[in-house]
């Protein structure tokens, strides 16, 4: 297997093993004794909605039993979100797994074409290199010249988005024939509540049409963790272009993939549609505040990213800044993400978005630095 790429710097802790594991963010929290809040992921800061989590508790009553095979009725629950006005059809191309990472991993090992892959930007998602690493591909710079592209929209972590039709363009345009595109949407949720018109969601006739007139087959990845703030059980999902290739990884996903607190917590999130409605108000809103407040201390740094985004992507410009950063940030209580970890550009700082008072602690601890 070829060797992640996933050097040690920038890493002053970790759980992962660097020789062999691509790391992630979110390791650091249960080993600070000070913690308040870990800006260093990207979930939502309101928590796992309430009555998800009231149904996870629920769930301890079916723990003497197996889960559905069939994820049911999470499964019909999550179809009949994503596409209220034909479930049935949608259904048929959905699949549930264990956190993205699971399906990200199957549709490059099974549902991809054979050949070499490129990814839109060196700064995105590192689990889609990780999988082709690991199943044997070469990654290259130029998509029109490999059979497999990963896109992930918005870009977690420089923000940079493309709305439905740019995004249609890219595909038809950097593939060629006889390729399978990854397009990663977990972040773009938080557009708002018009998401699925901008979605990929939307557009199975595109993808019906490119997959027969090119053989390009488009799958679109969603890690539900972020916007239910649910890590700590894998929630994702995977549509792809036929109900044949849904049928063609499910020979080889494990099953029980999902348990019994997971499903549960599912279909209770997607019927809260308070919680979303909070998010989509509260999250612009805290975001342009803690732009405003660093912009304050610190006039020469650039943020990157939509407004409605969970996290900012910020070049200090200077190496040292963003590393003493990353020291005071953890000595606080408040982790945060160093640039140079995994994403190689030592510069940055990623930090999510949280409520003012915890901003606050994030933001005095980085006064120093402004001295």
């Amino acid at each position: 297997m070829a060797k992640c790429q996933s050097n040690g710097k920038g890493w002053d802790s970790t759980n992962w093993d660097l020789n062999t594991q691509q790391p992630h963010g979110g390791q650091e929290w249960s080993t600070i004794a000070n913690f308040v809040e870990d800006f260093s992921v990207t979930t939502n800061y309101l928590g796992p909605p309430r009555k998800a989590i009231a149904a996870c508790a629920t769930a301890l009553q079916h723990i003497e039993h197996y889960p559905a095979a069939n994820f049911e009725p999470a499964h019909s629950d999550l179809a009949a979100w994503l596409q209220p006005s034909d479930p049935k059809e949608i259904s048929s191309r959905l699949m549930l797994g264990n956190g993205a990472s699971e399906l990200i991993d199957l549709v490059t090992r099974i549902g991809a074409h054979v050949g070499d892959f490129s990814v839109r930007s060196a700064q995105q998602y590192k689990e889609y290199e990780r999988a082709a690493l690991a199943s044997g591909r070469n990654l290259i710079n130029d998509p029109a010249k490999g059979n497999m592209l990963a896109v992930v929209n918005p870009c977690n972590p420089t923000g940079e988005y493309l709305p439905i039709e740019q995004m249609k363009e890219y595909i038809e345009s950097s593939c060629q024939d006889h390729t399978t595109v990854l397009v990663d949407e977990s972040m773009q949720l938080w557009r708002g509540p018009a998401w699925r018109e901008d979605s990929l969601v939307s557009q199975k006739e595109w993808i019906v049409n490119l997959l027969e007139s090119r053989d390009i087959r488009v799958y679109i990845i969603h890690s539900w963790t972020k916007i239910w703030s649910c890590p700590g059980i894998r929630l994702g999902s995977v549509i792809a272009p036929t109900a044949q290739h849904i049928a063609d990884l499910k020979k080889h996903q494990v099953p029980w993939s999902l348990n019994v607190f997971a499903l549960e917590f599912l279909s209770a999130a997607i019927k809260d549609e308070e919680f979303l409605n909070l998010t989509w108000e509260a999250v612009p809103r805290l975001r342009a505040r803690t732009e405003n407040e660093l912009t304050k201390l610190f006039p020469s740094w650039e943020f990157h990213g939509e407004g409605w985004l969970s996290w900012l992507w910020i070049d200090t410009k200077d190496e040292e800044v963003a590393a003493s950063a990353v020291k005071l940030a953890k000595a606080a209580g408040v982790p945060i993400r160093n640039g140079g970890m995994g994403y190689g550009v030592p510069t940055f700082i990623r930090l999510k978005v949280a409520s003012s008072e915890k901003q606050d602690i994030l933001i005095n601890a980085l006064k120093p630095l402004a001295q």
